[in-house]
């Protein structure tokens, strides 16, 4: 549907579908560095929408209306895979900005809340992939705890993203500054051999 106009292109190998509806955002740490995090994201294994390293780059692997494969069936099909770099630690100045900026902007663009929910009961918004992990039974068989790092926090990343938003409302468009279908992306470290994928089931090798 889209091309973020901020993002670096670097268009993934993997050949997705459309997806039918969008749900929310899901939202995603590597547990790695850009150079490695680059190199699987762009697939075979895995890919995701979009990656925001630290200086605040933004990279773009599918178009924004696409299936990914980054978080396991379900939130493959209707959800949008952000990745940034991070081993769980909160994001630099400069990739919180980028982030807000990228987040209110597919929110914007998908009509998508601008809140953090619980994929458990309700898909529409923001949510770590730790969100469909937790709690018990995981969703889809998801076993990660990426998130909205804690040394950023919710509260305050949300409040940014909404400023964001806001000020796009008042003046358009919005102004940025410069896994098988049902795969899972994150943790570069762990991602490497690993594939995720298949629609009623999935396969494994690891990563």
């Amino acid at each position: 549907m889209a091309k973020y106009p901020q993002a670096i292109q670097r268009p993934s190998s993997i050949k997705h579908s459309a997806r039918q509806e969008t749900r929310g955002v899901v939202m995603h740490w590597t547990a790695g560095h850009k150079g490695g995090d680059l190199s699987t994201l762009d697939g075979p294994n895995v890919d995701c929408h979009f990656y925001v390293d630290k200086q605040g780059e933004v990279y773009q692997f599918l178009d924004s209306g696409s299936q990914a494969w980054h978080a396991f069936h379900t939130a493959n099909y209707t959800c949008i895979g952000i990745e940034h770099e991070s081993f769980g630690e909160g994001y630099t100045p400069a990739q919180f900005e980028a982030s807000a900026r990228l987040v209110a902007w597919v929110s914007k663009l998908y009509n998508i809340p601008i809140k953090h929910v619980n994929p458990h009961t309700n898909w529409k918004g923001l949510f770590g992939h730790v969100d469909l992990s937790l709690p018990k039974p995981a969703i889809d068989g998801n076993d990660h705890s990426d998130t909205v790092p804690a040394g950023t926090g919710w509260p305050t990343y949300l409040a940014r993203v909404k400023a964001l938003a806001a000020r796009s409302a008042r003046r358009s468009p919005l102004r940025s500054g410069r896994r098988g279908p049902t795969g899972s992306s994150c943790s570069s470290s762990r991602r490497a051999g690993r594939s995720e994928r298949g629609q009623a089931g999935r396969t494994r090798s690891p990563r």
